[in-house]
């Protein structure tokens, strides 16, 4: 590939170009750099188009999902004229009409263990813009075997998670979610977003693919950046990959363990034993729908509330040894959370796996 800048590409740059970390050589490694989004979804459309923008000259893009109209709100490529298209083949019109110079690959087809690792072996760095589990735990298998970067994303709510897996022998993405933990929901579909979530989010991965581009700045691997909308903050988590697949915050000591995990066989028999609150951790409508005998609901939401906190150490308290905190969902990403909070304010409890 010739990456020499043209004239028109000199003009077109010449913001980057004055930039001491950038200048002529960076803005010619970006033209060379070749990059795969997996995901044509909210995180993929504002990092495409500022990459696209950025001069990078060689984007790819795995999705085989139709534009609807629940996408809008959040993935800005697409427009209500887009409506029953394929995003892969809109997305490729963006950006070429963004940067006509960039070559665009489209793998209009669902990624899987077969075909995804021919896919990446073309690419330098793996954009993981997806919004379920056993995506990103194939993406990271894939750019492990391959020797590939894998920037993770991920939304939901008003918060969003960003790291760079696979960089430097670094961690990889099970050291964050062990694959123990059986999760296999969609964030948005199950907790919905705000749009711009996705933008911010996506616009952190493309800024983690630019200064990997250009071998400057500090990259987020080994650490999990969190960004909450709502009170503007970012917090920092150190990702430690030991066997036990830690994962422990920078401000505190505590640590998330497996070894708290629990059988509905178990539960039975801890029941017999002991005095056991069970927490259900679903919003109230799901929790009226069906819930197990004797729980109790606080969602998820409230669960970090002082109220919640101080209810679940006024029950330790009046039985001691003999009660027994035991946390739980129908799916195992809530309840998981849930965990991590109790963790957070020092109390022994059970989660159940489903």
């Amino acid at each position: 590939m010739d990456t020499s800048l043209s004239e028109t590409e000199y003009k077109k740059y010449a913001r980057h170009l004055i930039l001491d970390n950038i200048g002529d050589s960076g803005q010619k490694r970006l033209k060379a750099a070749k990059i795969l989004f997996v995901g044509a979804g909210g995180l993929a459309a504002s990092s495409i188009i500022y990459l696209a923008a950025s001069g990078v000259n060689y984007l790819g893009i795995v999705d085989n999902d139709i534009i609807a109209y629940s996408n809008l709100h959040r993935q800005i490529l697409y427009n209500n004229k887009d409506i029953g298209k394929l995003k892969v083949h809109v997305a490729y019109n963006k950006i070429k009409e963004i940067n006509p110079e960039c070559s665009v690959c489209v793998y209009p087809f669902l990624a899987n263990d077969n075909n995804l690792k021919d896919i990446i072996k073309n690419y330098d760095i793996v954009i993981d813009t997806t919004d379920n589990f056993q995506a990103r735990y194939l993406i990271s298998k894939s750019c492990y075997l391959q020797n590939k970067v894998h920037i993770y994303g991920a939304v939901q709510g008003f918060e969003g998670h960003i790291s760079v897996f696979n960089y430097k022998s670094g961690p990889l993405y099970p050291d964050l979610y062990p694959q123990s933990l059986n999760l296999n929901i969609k964030e948005c579909d199950m907790f919905g977003v705000l749009g711009i979530t996705t933008g911010i989010i996506g616009m952190f991965q493309a800024v983690e693919a630019i200064k990997i581009v250009l071998g400057t700045g500090s990259i987020l691997s080994g650490h999990l950046l969190v960004y909450n909308l709502l009170n503007s903050s970012f917090k920092i988590l150190k990702i430690v990959p030991k066997k036990n697949q830690n994962l422990i915050d920078n401000s505190h000591s505590n640590r998330i363990l497996d070894s708290n995990i629990i059988s509905n066989k178990s539960l039975s028999l801890l029941m017999n034993q002991s005095t056991v609150i069970l927490i259900d951790v679903r919003q109230p409508e799901e929790f009226m729908k069906y819930h197990l005998l004797k729980a109790i609901n606080i969602p998820l939401k409230h669960i970090k509330s002082r109220k919640s906190i101080n209810f679940i150490r006024d029950c330790l308290a009046v039985h001691g040894r003999d009660q027994k905190i035991v946390i739980y969902c129908y799916d195992n990403l809530r309840s998981f959370v849930a965990s991590q909070i109790l963790y957070k304010h020092q109390i022994v409890h059970y989660r159940l796996n489903n």
